[in-house]
């Protein structure tokens, strides 16, 4: 969104970003997420110590899980959480049983292209609050030099403004870049800004996919060598980004350049966590609605005034919830039923009798509920240890490492499965993958690919993650299939990338008609 603002009467932009930290202030019990009530703070103010700077931070952070970032819709626009949803339906392991309001059922159908000339469209929404994100972290960057001198509280603030630009940028190359990285890495990026940004700041050209990855790798080294660097400041809450949760996201990274050895190396180090649950129960994770889980490495605490019937990611994934009611989240029939009957996971995240007519659904979820349907109220869980393990896992395996690979599969699956050691004994030791992603499931790697598909369900980055970084396609109109947006997606499919906004076309002196994404 820089180029989207420099051209409309654009404020310097801290004082946006402490205008966000108004409008969301947090009133945590704790206080360590309150930020400013003032939405016209000198940047000499602000900045003037670490704990302001960490204010800012803050308005950051509640941005993140906030409704809105288009001009209307804003319903189906929860920031971060968007991405989630949007990108693990536009896969073939998680449907919509109806449209119902009408919301994020046209990301499951593809049918959004239309609204990218909008400012009320996905295209535009996704744009502006990534971009939003990276402006904002731009200031507080620009401050490294005055933050360092007060030592490692400074370091800290500056470590989490580096890995949450990187994050934005993640998230702009699953939105708009051609995946897989391997095949694409010299077509078009998305603009770079790494300096704060006024109404007289120039125009970025999109660059290519490696530019952005060069950006992004570099934050996140940049943001684990200052979290080092300060490792006697603890994660203050678990909203704040850490080293632990930082090297998660970069091993998400190396996965996607296929840098195996990297991707296995920063899994383990998040890892690392001291009293980190390497795997929660399902009792302990109950219906994802606490950040506070052993297992979480980062989170969203949510209160009851930053919630609500309508609009928050979990009001459209509770079957009883505000838009979750009137059209229900399931997962796919052959996915389910490739579950294995002795897998808890089966039972406990899908399965729901409305209480209403007492008729049941196996594949209705029940992963994602409120705390409190009275309320609206649960947290947001972003990064769990699972995740680490079951990167860890593939990374083994890609180099050879099958043995070791197998171990960290047991230490997930038994927790999960009570036949898991059976299960596995009967895959074998083979890096190769299915490419029909409804075939049997025969190799170490096939079985590695499934259990991330179940356990990691409408979570992270959503399924199109995998799809894109591992060159898939699929079918959703097989036999049996429930899904109610029947359709194929090749490999490599351009309608996996997401429509650049018309609003930067009209803002940006570098972009041509050429610079649209194909279709």
């Amino acid at each position: 969104m820089v180029t989207l603002l420099k051209k409309e009467n654009m404020k310097h932009l801290v004082y946006v970003c402490l205008f966000i930290s108004a409008i969301f202030a947090y009133s945590c019990s704790d206080e360590l997420l309150d930020v400013s009530p003032s939405s016209r703070i000198a940047k000499e103010v602000i900045f003037e110590n670490p704990e302001g700077a960490q204010i800012a931070l803050n308005g950051i952070y509640r941005a993140l899980f906030a409704n809105g970032w288009s001009d209307s819709w804003s319903a189906e626009n929860p920031g971060m959480m968007a991405t989630t949803l949007v990108k693990d339906l536009q896969g073939e392991d998680h449907l919509m049983q109806g449209q119902g309001n009408g919301w994020f059922y046209y990301d499951y159908a593809f049918w959004t292209d239309g609204d990218y000339t909008t400012t009320s469209g996905r295209q535009y929404a996704q744009w502006n609050f990534y971009y939003t994100v990276i402006a904002q972290a731009n200031y507080v960057i620009a401050e490294e030099e005055k933050m360092l001198t007060f030592g490692v509280t400074g370091k800290n603030v500056i470590a989490q403004a580096y890995a949450l630009r990187g994050l934005a940028y993640t998230a702009l190359y699953e939105w708009f870049c051609q995946g897989n990285y391997a095949a694409n890495s010299d077509k078009p990026g998305v603009p770079i800004y790494t300096e704060p940004t006024t109404t007289t700041s120039p125009s970025q050209p999109r660059g290519t996919v490696e530019q952005v990855f060069i950006r992004i790798n570099a934050d996140f080294e940049k943001s684990v060598e200052l979290f080092e660097a300060a490792a006697g400041v603890k994660q203050a809450h678990p909203s704040h980004l850490d080293v632990y949760a930082t090297y998660l996201l970069w091993a998400r990274v190396a996965l996607i350049q296929e840098n195996w050895p990297d991707a296995g190396k920063y899994a383990e180090a998040a890892l690392d966590k001291a009293q980190l649950k390497r795997v929660a129960s399902l009792t302990e994770l109950g219906n994802f609605n606490n950040c506070r889980v052993a297992d979480v490495l980062w989170g969203f605490e949510v209160i009851v005034s930053q919630s609500g019937p309508y609009g928050p990611y979990l009001s459209h994934m509770d079957p009883e919830g505000g838009y979750g009611s009137a059209c229900l989240q399931s997962i796919d029939a052959w996915l389910w039923n490739n579950i294995p009957d002795t897998d808890a996971r089966k039972k406990t995240w899908w399965g729901w009798t409305n209480p209403e007519t007492e008729s049941s659904d196996s594949f209705v979820q029940v992963k994602f509920r409120f705390s409190s349907l009275a309320t609206s109220l649960g947290d947001l869980i972003y990064l769990r240890a699972e995740e680490a393990l079951l990167i860890a896992a593939e990374a083994l395996c890609r180099q050879d490492l099958y043995s070791d690979a197998r171990e960290l599969l047991l230490e997930l699956g038994e927790n999960r499965d009570s036949n898991y050691a059976v299960r596995l004994a009967a895959f074998t030791d083979d890096k190769t993958y299915k490419t029909n992603t409804h075939g049997a499931l025969t190799t170490l790697m096939d079985e590695i690919l499934f259990q991330r598909r179940v356990e990691l369900w409408s979570e992270g980055l959503g399924r199109a993650f995998d799809l894109r970084r591992l060159n898939l396609g699929y079918n959703r109109d097989y036999i049996e299939s429930n899904h109610t947006a029947m359709l194929s997606m090749d490999p490599g499919d351009v309608n996996f990338v997401t429509l650049i906004p018309q609003k930067e076309f009209d803002s940006n002196d570098f972009f041509t008609v050429a610079d649209q994404n194909p279709r």
